[in-house]
């Protein structure tokens, strides 16, 4: 049976299974302990924010393509429709989805832990919430702005 296979792989105590002495001397050593964590806390490799990283980078992609793509030829055309109510077009609905992401993404970022020099996992919520103000935070806050909505927000009817 399965046990007859502990012997022969040479680790006692896995019953047979070789899932740590797969991946032990490629993995690094944060990913091999179950670590503790405050509820809300993130984990950077967790399967949840490899999700949320890839969802944020079609977003800047789209972003990158269609903010161009909007000043160059739909600002005239909403001129012209003046009576046009702001809600109704699709593109300032999908682009309020969008900054509503990022703004997320500003929250999470403020929860996930980090890796720092020492190669330790830093998950206690003060110290990320420092690391990420003096890192990313700033470029992140500017990006999340619906510039769009401030400036419709600030024109008037002359």
């Amino acid at each position: 049976g399965p046990r007859g296979l502990q012997g022969e792989t040479g680790f006692p105590g896995l019953d047979g299974e070789m899932v740590l002495s797969l991946g032990a001397d490629v993995l690094p050593e944060y990913k091999l302990q179950k670590p503790q964590v405050h509820k809300w806390t993130i984990l950077h490799y967790s399967p949840f924010k490899a999700f949320w990283d890839w969802i944020i980078l079609l977003l800047v992609i789209y972003t990158a393509i269609f903010t161009p793509y909007v000043a160059a030829f739909l600002l005239n055309e909403t001129k012209t429709k003046r009576n046009k109510k702001y809600g109704d077009d699709p593109i300032v609905i999908i682009d309020l989805l969008v900054d509503v992401m990022f703004i997320i993404d500003i929250l999470i970022n403020f929860r996930t832990t980090y890796v720092n020099t020492n190669e330790e996992v830093v998950s206690l919520p003060g110290r990320i919430a420092a690391h990420y103000l003096r890192g990313w935070f700033l470029i992140d806050v500017v990006a999340a702005i619906p510039f769009d909505l401030l400036l419709f927000g600030s024109e008037t009817d002359e």
